[in-house]
């Protein structure tokens, strides 16, 4: 982190990444704005993911009364909680899509050198650099996920749960698949940060994130405990949807978010290590 930032008190620090953050907005609309054919098909090709997903539950479902009333369930889920699970599934894919786009072009540009410009620039490098693809077509899929877990949400609140509990629950969840997904983020590259030239952060990506898709309960007990308190993709839907609709248990509810914040330290620390490591290698 710069000088002049880690100067800065809280408040001051948030301001500062904010105005970054609005900076990036413009950049991100500017350049959607020259190619709006692209911007088109990004929106149409999110949506087509988010309804076959759907229709696949729906089938699992059984396709019938019985998978609309919930009488079915899959792994202790009902069709009505699983409809506020792929809600909450959809909204942590938007908010990736939306402001962490850049994760994907991580490993070229540590390879080019492209991470020097953003190490010499005042202010964190990780934020400076994951955060500056702002994508107007992954907003716009935030607002259709966010309708899909508004809709959800609307067949169980009030006779599964209550309103009040709603009032509190849902912004944490936001906020804990937010964080899950920044650190998580972070994590996937780190092999990139500490093996150049491995390639290997997309290879984990799609191995522990197409795992998180899916409710953990589909899983054998001990891929249950890996994916929720080591590798914790279970903070990018399943914990959030377990929140919202009072399925957590006594001792997952006050654990798990003790284990997201160990996580997010170590792998800042160690992130920090290898840009260390990286600013030696680069001279």
């Amino acid at each position: 982190m710069g000088d002049e930032v880690k100067g800065m008190g809280l408040w001051s620090r948030l301001g500062w990444g904010l105005r970054v953050l609005r900076a990036y907005g413009r950049i991100g609309w500017v350049r959607k704005s020259q190619f709006r054919w692209e911007f088109v098909n990004q929106v149409v090709m999110d949506v087509m993911f988010y309804v076959s997903f759907i229709l696949t539950f729906k089938m699992l479902y059984g396709l019938g009364a019985d998978g609309e009333s919930g009488a079915l369930s899959l792994a202790g889920w009902s069709y009505a909680h699983m409809k506020v699970y792929l809600g909450m599934a959809f909204v942590s894919d938007a908010l990736m899509m939306t402001f962490l786009g850049q994760q994907w072009h991580f490993g070229a540009d540590l390879k080019n050198g492209a991470l020097d410009s953003f190490r010499v620039r005042p202010g964190p490098t990780a934020f400076l650099y994951f955060f500056q693809r702002f994508s107007p077509e992954g907003l716009t899929n935030l607002a259709i996920a966010a309708g899909w877990l508004v809709y959800a949400l609307s067949g169980v609140v009030g006779a599964e749960v209550p309103p009040l509990r709603l009032v509190w629950t849902l912004p944490l969840a936001i906020v804990v698949i937010a964080w899950t997904q920044v650190f998580m983020m972070m994590a996937y590259n780190l092999v990139e940060l500490w093996l150049t030239h491995s390639d290997l952060g997309h290879l984990t990506w799609n191995l522990f994130s197409s795992m998180g898709e899916r409710p953990l309960d589909v899983y054998p007990s001990g891929i249950q405990r890996f994916l929720t308190f080591i590798v914790p993709v279970a903070g990018l839907a399943w914990f959030p949807a377990a929140l919202v609709l009072g399925k957590l248990s006594p001792t997952v509810a006050v654990v798990f978010p003790l284990v997201l914040l160990a996580f997010a330290w170590l792998v800042a620390r160690v992130f920090r290590a290898g840009l260390r490591r990286y600013d030696s290698a680069m001279g």
